[in-house]
C-alpha cells in the first residue's frame, strides 16, 4: 500500500460531515453525555477563490450569491476511485488519542455516483501490520494513525487508502447540530440511559430524526442492541448515509449557506490529503452526483466470537474476506454483495 505524497496531516475535514461519524465511537462501559460546544458565531458564506472556480470569484462582491453560483467548481478528490479509512475515537478533546471504536473504509466510485462502506468492528481479530496480532483497534495505539492505515490495507489485500479522517465527541455533536439533526433509518428499537444526567433516550425502529446530543447517544449504544458492537457499526453506516442525505438537502435548499456549513464542518476533524478552507468547496462536485439511497453497507465477515488471552475477539472468515478485499480493490464491491448479500450476522 502506497501513500500519496501530500499525506499530511491538517485539522480539516474530508466529503463534508461524513468524516464527523467517527466521533461516534465509545469506551466499553455505560453511556455518557457529552456537554455541546459553545455554537459558533453567524457568519456569512464563504467566497471562493479563483484556483477553485473561475465563475464563482469575482473582482467586486455580489450582493446574493445565486444556487448555480459553484456549479463549474472542479473535484478536489484526486482522480479516479478514492478510498478513505475513518477512524472514531473516544477522545473528548484534540489530542486523538483514544483507541478508535469505529474504524470503516469508504470508497467512492470513479464517476463519484456510488459509495460502499465497510465496518470493521473494533472487536475483530487481525494480524497487525509491524508484528503480532489482536483487536484491531489496537494497531493505533502499537503504530500510531500509519499502523493503522498498514494493518487495514493488509486486512483487505493491500487496498490503497488514499484519505484518513478522524473526529471524537464533541466535533460530532456540533456537526449534528449545524445540520440541523440527521435522519437515519433505525433497525432496532432501543432505550438509553445516559449516566451522567439520569436521562433515558429512547430511540423507535424506522425513521428517526436524531438532534444535539442524541445522535451520539444512538451511535455509541450496543448493550441493549442484538447483535451488541455489530448492530452499533451497522449504525454508524446509517449515520453516514444520513449526513449525506442532510449536506444534499443543504445544497439543494440553502446553496448560500453551504460554503460556510462546509468550513465548519472542516473544524471538527482531522484529514490527510490536502483538504483545506481554500479548496473546500472542491467537495461539492462529489457531494452532488453521490447517490447515498443505494449505498452498499457492509461489515468485514464474521464467521464468529472467541476468547484470546482472556479477552473477546471476533474472528474473520478468511475466505469471504478475501473475497470482499478483491471487491474493493477492483472497485467492485457490488460483485461481492451478489454472491453474499449485506448482511453481516456471524456465519451468515
Amino acid at each position: 500500500m502506497t501513500m500519496p505524497p501530500s499525506h499530511r496531516w491538517t485539522r480539516r475535514g474530508l466529503l463534508g460531515a461524513a468524516a464527523a461519524l467517527l466521533s461516534a465511537c465509545s469506551r466499553r462501559g455505560s453511556q455518557t453525555e457529552t456537554p455541546s460546544p459553545s455554537a459558533p458565531p453567524a457568519t456569512s458564506s464563504g467566497t471562493a477563490t479563483p484556483s477553485q472556480s473561475s465563475s464563482s470569484a469575482s473582482a467586486t462582491p455580489t450582493p446574493s450569491p445565486t444556487p448555480t453560483a459553484t456549479a463549474s467548481i472542479a473535484d478536489v478528490l484526486r482522480p479516479g476511485v478514492v478510498n478513505v479509512l475513518f477512524l472514531g475515537n473516544d477522545s473528548r478533546t484534540d489530542n486523538w488519542s483514544g483507541r478508535p471504536d469505529v474504524i470503516m473504509v469508504a470508497q467512492l466510485s470513479a464517476d463519484r455516483t456510488k459509495l460502499a462502506v465497510v465496518s470493521i468492528p473494533r472487536d475483530t481479530f487481525v494480524s497487525y501490520a509491524g508484528g503480532g496480532s489482536g483487536k484491531i483497534n489496537a494497531a493505533q495505539t502499537r503504530g500510531g494513525t500509519a499502523g493503522m492505515v498498514k494493518t487495514v490495507s493488509t486486512l483487505f489485500g493491500g487496498l490503497q487508502i488514499h484519505y484518513v479522517a478522524q473526529t471524537g465527541f464533541a466535533g460530532f455533536i456540533a456537526i449534528t447540530r449545524w445540520l440541523k439533526g440527521i435522519t437515519v433509518t433505525n433497525r432496532h428499537a432501543t432505550t438509553a440511559k445516559v449516566i451522567s444526567t439520569g436521562r433515558v433516550v429512547s430511540f423507535k425502529k424506522g425513521r428517526i430524526t436524531l438532534e444535539g446530543t442524541d445522535g451520539l447517544i444512538y451511535a455509541r449504544e450496543r448493550k441493549t442492541l442484538p447483535l451488541g458492537d455489530l448492530d452499533r457499526a451497522e449504525r454508524h453506516r446509517a449515520l453516514l448515509q444520513g449526513m449525506i442525505s442532510r449536506l444534499k438537502q443543504h445544497a439543494a435548499t440553502e446553496p448560500t449557506q453551504l460554503p460556510m456549513l462546509l468550513r465548519m464542518l472542516l473544524k471538527n476533524t482531522k484529514v490527510s490529503g490536502g483538504i483545506s478552507e481554500q479548496n473546500v468547496l472542491g467537495l461539492l462536485p462529489a457531494l452532488r452526483r453521490v447517490d447515498e439511497r443505494t449505498m452498499i453497507s457492509l461489515q468485514v465477515p464474521i464467521e464468529g466470537f472467541a476468547m484470546v488471552n482472556g479477552a473477546s475477539v471476533n474472528r474473520v472468515n478468511a475466505a469471504r474476506m478475501r473475497a470482499l478485499g478483491e471487491a474493493m480493490r477492483t472497485a467492485d464491491p457490488a460483485a461481492y454483495v451478489k454472491q453474499y448479500g449485506q448482511g453481516y450476522a456471524p456465519g451468515g
